[in-house]
């Protein structure tokens, strides 16, 4: 009995010592994410108070983001309600900053709807997708947004902006804020940058128009996300979300497959995006045999040696499936080699008709 009572003493110990051990290493982390936190409500209050001054353009703005770190499906989001506007002829264009193109900084026209005139190493990889997918629509790319909306307004004749990642993007006045949330992730761990994945203090959610749950199972709210909203925005409407796979393309020959093509298949997935395990999630939700997942960083840049350690996988795999946004990054690589697929999705709105009525009674206000 002694001899019981000392060995769980001794784990107690260990236990307390792994801890501790765990708490000094992130303690950096914690420190620079207080930091963090306090200059971003300092700036926030600069323009509430208005000692900073938003910037309005002259067409209506819409902005789609987040609360924490990718993987939330803006894009999608954007491409959808692009789509959705354009359809009922309202002439619509998009503000990225263009994150790690190297346009960022100095800014420009990414595409008038028709032609693409940057690279996706200039423009950045999710605006070059955009660009592909949305014929008709303008995008512009850069880090001053007001500049490259005002260029789209006046060029274009523009009556909505949307605003990729702009929810932080408070210089520029908007007139609505959709606010997705992954129902996955959450707001992680629920710490600021570096400790989290959270871009701002949750408190930020007050000034949402819209919140969507993207990735959604169901249309039940996580619980640790219903209790916050429920606290925070209890008179914001709350919609749900999820990808609906559409196509596959096989790059190599150009043809396209239905979304059951894997049904059955066994298939190497690999990505490099910021949840490359939901990605896998739909991959098996359409049956296919999911035997190997390569992850690759968010916006990882592809080279030929990529290609080469995976095809080591060859004998396993039948089919090689990656994402539209990796497929963006892989066009200066060689690919015939390997049986790659990829996969085209869209965003699907639960109870999308009352959504967009939210949204256009904004723009027709």
């Amino acid at each position: 009995m002694m001899q019981m009572g000392n060995k769980r003493w001794v784990d107690y110990l260990s236990q307390e010592r792994i801890g501790l051990r765990s708490e000094l290493i992130l303690l950096p982390l914690f420190v620079i994410s207080r930091l963090y936190g306090w200059i971003v409500l300092a700036r926030l209050k600069l323009y509430q108070r208005g000692i900073l001054k938003e910037k309005q353009l002259p067409c209506k703005v819409i902005s789609v983001g987040n609360m924490t770190l990718g993987g939330t499906g803006k894009t999608p989001m954007v491409a959808y309600l692009a789509k959705e506007l354009q359809k009922r002829d309202i002439k619509v264009g998009i503000l990225s900053r263009g994150y790690k193109g190297f346009k960022e900084r100095k800014g420009g026209l990414l595409s008038d709807g028709i032609n693409i005139y940057m690279t996706p190493a200039e423009a950045g990889d999710e605006p070059y997708m955009l660009a592909q997918k949305l014929a008709g629509v303008p995008l512009m790319v850069g880090k001053n947004r007001y500049v490259m909306g005002l260029y789209g307004y006046e060029k274009f004749g523009l009556d909505v902006v949307l605003l990729d990642d702009g929810f932080q993007h408070v210089a520029l006045k908007r007139d609505l804020d959709i606010v997705l949330i992954g129902a996955r992730s959450g707001f992680g761990n629920n710490h600021l940058f570096p400790r989290g994945p959270l871009r701002e203090p949750i408190e930020g959610l007050r000034r949402a128009s819209i919140v969507v749950i993207s990735k959604a199972e169901s249309s039940e709210l996580p619980g640790d996300i219903g209790g916050i909203l429920r606290r925070l925005t209890p008179a914001v409407p709350i919609y749900q979300s999820r990808y609906k796979p559409m196509y596959l393309l096989e790059p190599a020959s150009g043809t396209v497959f239905p979304p059951d093509y894997l049904r059955g298949r066994r298939v190497l997935a690999f990505a490099g995006v910021a949840d490359p395990g939901y990605f896998v999630h739909v991959l098996k939700l359409l049956g296919a045999e999911v035997v190997k997942e390569v992850h690759f960083p968010d916006h990882h840049r592809y080279a030929p040696t990529d290609l080469v350690i995976m095809g080591e996988y060859m004998n396993q795999a039948e089919l090689f499936v990656t994402t539209e946004k990796d497929f963006v990054k892989l066009q200066n690589v060689h690919m015939d080699a390997l049986p790659i697929v990829v996969l085209g999705i869209e965003q699907e709105i639960l109870e999308g008709e009352s959504f967009l009525q939210k949204v256009l009674s904004v723009i027709i206000a």
